[in-house]
């Protein structure tokens, strides 16, 4: 299913904060493993630190597996992929796990000696029991057994496909030194993970009152208090962490041998952020991206060793997402769509000067090769970031009059085109033709006139996004074509030294890039089709000065101006989607307006014509751009 992704759902997740923080948990109860639950919280999911919420599912403590009745099957349906057992051998041959169906099994011992220790409880009092379990837990930080024992049960749980499991025989000391640690690394709230630790009593009261109940009267107490837990023991084993490692960061990478992305591993499995680093300011593209990056915590991206991971729960750390959320959407993508609608009107606006026949004269043609460059900015804006594209090509045309009122032309060219945003480039090859006829109502050297040219590519497309943070580089690969026309009229003046030509005309291009799949990144994009078609009203004025002689040439300078309205949608959406969620990027630029001006300079020398061109170009949103060119046109 698609998950479309808008700036909207960035208020939703606001919305819904609160009731997502107080999530109820429906882990169930076994008559014959009363230890057993999830880790995520008794009764409602635990906040953790950076606005976070323990998911449920992923990681369940208990007592040693010995189902009763419908235990089995309620397992068998908790997606239980690995069952870590930490009791030592003579533990289990004693009594053995039943286990979940389809559950890979691990056995690590904690405690060596093969278990084995004797203490007499008639002879203990209260006291000597809290000393024994306090100096037990301290020994998961001191002993070398224990701590190798303990890293190899981490990365086990760590590398499960679906949900573990983990146990000891009575599911409270060692299983709960493990839970209390993997509660620290999801950033649980020190009293909700002393709250866990205890609930131990809870769950086991009926079968330990039971038990005590058959006791001697002087071994009650005593029996009754090693079979519980008490918060001074597990807070004799935290602190014996700062004590040895100074933090539990440092008892994970030093103690337990746990690198970097394994703790971000469990972490990603065991808990989802409700909103990332910065996310509630940002807008537009970058909301976009925030929104599928939050999105993907949900995808089989979390939780495993893969970038994304790393880049995530490393950005929580840092408060940042440090960029990654204007990369993610590829905006380049949309940008590059904005810049191909509007290459057909550049190029009539370049090839106008040869196509007019004005300076042909009846049953003359004319041959030109004409080259051109050029380059438009946008400024970063609305949530988007600034783009820039560059443009170089040729083309060669032939234009013929036919008589004093009609002239003809036709061009091939080849335009190379190279747009850049937010981390990633686009590089498109266009071969396009051109046609065209113009017709003077009284001569197409004075007086009304009207001219219709269309125009036609082939795009070949190739993409690069370079995303930060060790997150790779997608690549993509696509062709399209586009078609366009544009219907002119105008009319022809002089006065004086002048002569003034002004032109108004409807401009109308399709653009159709075929869709793909982008490559070389876990953050590659599916990219959808491109089918758009773009209308735009021009109106240019062009004012040439009478031709002057210099030597053997003739110099006519000219002034250009212009002006585009587009009539539809002035930014292009791309549309993609990653793991199911669809995300969305406007164009940079986003103006409907589109405004022109340059000067021009043509020399002739007898049937040889060279013309240069410079043109500024800017747009109302923060867009300005330049391109020249230079024509030389031979007729015969």
């Amino acid at each position: 299913m698609k998950l479309s992704v808008r700036p909207l759902a960035v208020l939703i997740c606001l919305i819904c904060s609160a009731a997502q923080a107080e999530t109820v948990l429906t882990t169930p109860h076994l008559v014959g493993i009363d230890n057993f639950r999830d880790i995520a919280g008794i009764g409602t999911a635990y906040t953790t630190a950076h606005n976070g919420e323990m998911r449920s599912g992923v990681f369940y403590r208990s007592n040693a597996l010995t189902p009763k009745g419908d235990d089995l099957a309620t397992l068998n349906s908790l997606n239980i992929s690995t069952v870590v057992d930490v009791r030592s051998p003579a533990e289990v041959a004693a009594q053995g796990d039943t286990l979940p169906e389809g559950s890979r099994y691990v056995n690590i011992d904690l405690i060596g000696n093969n278990g084995a220790f004797v203490i007499d409880l008639s002879k203990m009092t209260v006291g000597d029991v809290d000393a024994m379990m306090e100096d037990g837990e301290r020994s998961f930080v001191t002993s070398g057994y224990a701590r190798e024992g303990l890293g190899s049960v981490f990365r086990e749980l760590a590398s499960a496909d679906d949900a573990a499991l983990f146990h000891c025989t009575a599911g409270k000391d060692r299983t709960g030194w493990i839970s209390a640690v993997l509660q620290s690394i999801a950033g649980v709230s020190q009293d909700d993970i002393m709250a866990n630790y205890l609930a131990t009593n809870d769950y086991t009261a009926a079968r330990l009152n039971a038990t005590v109940a058959m006791l001697p009267a002087s071994m009650k107490e005593t029996y009754g208090a090693l079979m519980g837990v008490r918060a001074n023991w597990l807070q004799a084993g935290l602190e014996q962490v700062v004590a040895s490692y100074g933090s539990m960061d440092n008892y994970l990478k030093e103690g337990l041998g746990l690198d970097q992305a394994t703790i971000y591993v469990l972490r990603g499995k065991m808990v989802r952020y409700l909103m990332l680093p910065g996310q509630e300011n940002l807008s537009g593209n970058a909301a976009a991206g925030a929104s599928a990056l939050n999105a993907l915590q949900d995808s089989s991206l979390s939780g495993h060793y893969t970038a994304y991971n790393y880049y995530l729960q490393n950005a929580i750390v840092q408060g940042s997402l440090g960029g990654v959320e204007t990369q993610i959407g590829g905006q380049v993508h949309a940008d590059t769509e904005s810049y191909l609608l509007r290459q057909p009107s550049r190029q009539y606006d370049a090839i106008t000067p040869q196509i007019s026949g004005r300076n042909l004269q009846a049953e003359q043609s004319q041959v030109w090769l004409q080259g051109l460059t050029g380059y438009l900015g946008t400024d970063r804006q609305d949530g988007a970031s600034s783009s820039n594209e560059h443009t170089s090509g040729a083309l060669v045309g032939v234009t013929h009059r036919f008589n004093d009122a009609a002239a003809a032309n036709g061009a091939i060219g080849y335009s190379h085109g190279s747009v850049s945003a937010a981390g990633g480039n686009v590089k498109t090859n266009t071969t396009s033709a051109t046609l065209g006829v113009r017709y003077g109502f009284s001569s197409l050297n004075t007086g009304p006139w009207a001219g219709v040219q269309g125009s036609a590519g082939y795009i070949d497309y190739q993409s690069e996004r370079h995303l930060s943070q060790g997150l790779g580089t997608a690549k993509g690969d696509s062709n399209g074509q586009y078609y366009s026309g544009r219907a002119s009229l105008g009319w022809l003046s002089t006065a004086k030294t002048l002569t003034i030509d002004p032109a108004l005309g409807v401009q109308v291009t399709h653009l159709a890039i075929d869709g793909f799949q982008e490559t070389g990144s876990e953050l590659a994009l599916d990219m959808a089709g491109v089918n758009d078609t773009q209308t735009s009203l021009t109106a240019d004025l062009g004012i040439g000065i009478l031709p002057q002689q210099a030597g053997s040439w003739t110099l006519t300078p000219g002034i250009n101006l212009g002006y585009e309205r587009l009539l539809n949608d002035d930014r292009p959406t791309s549309h993609s989607t990653l793991y199911g969620i669809g995300i969305d990027q406007t164009s940079a630029f986003g103006s409907k307006n589109l405004y022109k001006a340059g000067l021009r300079l043509s020399g002739g020398y007898r049937n040889v014509t060279v013309t240069s061109r410079a043109d500024y170009l800017t747009a109302d949103t923060h867009s300005d751009g330049i391109s020249g060119q230079l024509d030389v046109a031979v007729a015969f």
